[in-house]
């Protein structure tokens, strides 16, 4: 009872910021936004379309999933557990009783938070990095599940998805529309006093309790709400390659939100979007320079094919940089930048 009455107060203070985003500058830039991203698909190849930008989209969410946990004050090494269980929950629903693939999707999303209320309720109590590790003993969990009935999930070998609308253009818009509403929905959220209770709970627990915040019933909020996008973004995935396996558990999957976070800026709106964009583009187009590297072979006598290692390597590398020089991100230059051009002075903090 407690939170749904929380969640009922706070509907109140979602609705009024969705009506001041709605009369706001903002609101013209996301719109421009959204008319940029409509219009590009019609100009580039069906392979682009679908292996390159619909996954952006999609990590988008799965991303914003996990932004929303790591925002108040928790963190999770096994969000691919839920990833996976929207995945192969829409589509069983979709296949054993019959139901419409975008009903499917739903209710796929649904299961995952069930089981994020589930785990939070025994565990949301624990500190941020012990719950990390819960998430991701409980992500070896699944896969096992998942193995264990395979008769009926059809895990281990794997099986077609049922789509809602054909690949390409069509299922770019359809993740598209998923992906707007998930993200207006997250910056709701996290502008609203659900938000405010989450950013105390993760700038200081022990004081967000002095004032009376009930850390537990709100990292509970956030725990299933995450695990609803993450299952979400499960769902669409699973469509866009039209196949789903246990594979989708793999530790990748658990590391790859923070990646994206970490590259765009962890607990920012703009992070998941710019990491997700930046992830993918390396995953898509780095393998092409595996013949160039090959050239450097001589210097690994040892290694057959050279390429894939250094890919790694670079990767690494990659990340290392942006944790060591860009701490906060992308986006905190992209805004420094945008800024600049505006003429705005930059804020300087007082020692």
């Amino acid at each position: 009872m407690a939170i749904k009455k929380t969640l009922v107060n706070s509907l109140g203070s979602i609705t009024n910021e969705l009506v001041a985003l709605s009369h706001s500058q903002k609101s013209y830039y996301v719109l421009a936004a959204l008319a940029c991203v409509a219009v590009v698909p019609l100009f580039l190849g069906n392979y682009v379309v679908s292996e390159v930008l619909t996954p952006m989209i999609i990590f988008t969410i799965y991303a914003s999933s996990w932004n929303l946990l790591a925002s108040s004050g928790q963190g999770s090494l096994g969000h691919a557990a839920f990833l996976g269980i929207g995945g192969f929950a829409s589509a069983l629903i979709v296949i054993k009783l019959g139901l419409p693939p975008l009903i499917g999707l739903f209710f796929g999303s649904v299961f995952s938070a069930a089981i994020g209320l589930l785990i939070g309720l025994t565990c949301v109590r624990l500190k941020a990095w012990f719950l990390a590790m819960v998430t991701f003993g409980f992500s070896v969990i699944a896969v096992t599940i998942i193995s264990q009935f395979d008769a009926f999930t059809g895990g281990i070998m794997g099986f077609r998805t049922p789509l809602i609308v054909a690949r390409g253009i069509p299922f770019y818009y359809v993740s598209l529309a998923f992906a707007a509403i998930s993200v207006l929905t997250i910056y709701l959220v996290m502008k609203s006093k659900l938000g405010l209770a989450f950013r105390a709970i993760h700038g200081n627990e022990l004081e967000a309790k002095m004032n009376g915040i009930n850390t537990a019933k709100y990292r509970l909020i956030a725990f299933v709400l995450s695990t609803f996008f993450a299952g979400l973004a499960g769902g669409l995935y699973a469509q866009s390659i039209q196949y789903i396996q246990i594979s989708i558990f793999e530790p990748y999957y658990s590391f790859l939100p923070l990646m994206i976070c970490v590259i765009g800026g962890l607990g920012t709106l703009e992070g998941p979007i710019i990491g997700s964009v930046i992830i993918v583009a390396i995953e898509r187009y780095l393998p092409g320079i595996d013949s160039t590297l090959q050239a450097l072979k001589p210097l690994f006598p040892s290694v057959s094919f050279v390429g894939p290692p250094l890919r790694m390597l670079f990767l690494g590398l990659f990340l290392l940089v942006i944790v060591v020089f860009a701490p906060k991100g992308l986006t905190f230059f992209i805004r420094r930048a945008y800024d600049y051009f505006r003429g705005k002075p930059a804020v300087v903090k007082k020692p």
